[in-house]
């Protein structure tokens, strides 16, 4: 059994999870074709422009789902 008093020197565990940032999918041309990005990273390339908007559009969906954004937000 334990007995004491809480030492003050003992930070308190955050009473909720920090929010998610927004994350926001983009489509770039590259060498190659058109490449999906995310913040600096880049898929491998798609043959045209049309697939990558794709690909980006569904991945930003189910990111928006995930975070309970609206969309367009």
């Amino acid at each position: 059994m334990m007995t004491g008093y809480p030492d003050a020197s003992v930070p308190e565990a955050p009473s909720a999870a920090p929010p998610h940032r927004c994350r926001t999918y983009g489509v770039v041309a590259r060498d190659g074709g058109w490449c999906v990005t995310l913040d600096s990273c880049a898929t491998r390339p798609f043959p045209d422009q049309e697939a990558a908007l794709r690909i980006a559009r569904q991945l930003q969906r189910q990111a928006d789902r995930l975070n309970h954004a609206e969309p367009g937000s």
